[in-house]
């Protein structure tokens, strides 16, 4: 069992990485423009990750994003000129993957 002076070290040394959000999304690493969040619902105890590119308005109305299929949604009325590259999508894919297996998200797993 780890002691609780080698988790307040582990914690502090990858603080942003390890970061998560309690029953509110929080950021976690930035892909290309595409922002990628993870919440802890504290009730279902289940993790849900995110990956959207971050505009103003709200995250149905205005925000290019990924559904749970992983498929590039385009709000309505909204251009695809904010398309991103076939590979940087992939990359936000992969990151969603890492996202969802763990509780500890370490930007560089999803390079590999």
């Amino acid at each position: 069992m780890l002691r609780p002076t080698l988790i307040s070290i582990v914690l502090l040394v990858f603080s942003k990485e390890a970061n998560a959000g309690l029953d509110r999304y929080s950021y976690l690493d930035k892909i290309g423009n595409w922002t990628i969040e993870r919440k802890i619902d504290s009730l279902t105890k289940t993790v849900s990750c995110r990956a959207s590119i971050l505009s103003k308005g709200t995250w149905f109305s205005s925000r290019i994003r990924l559904n749970k299929s992983d498929e590039v949604l385009y709000p309505y009325g909204l251009s695809k000129k904010e398309e991103t590259s076939p590979s940087t999508i992939d990359n936000v894919k992969k990151a969603l993957k890492v996202c969802r297996t763990g509780l500890i998200y370490l930007p560089d797993l999803h390079n590999k």
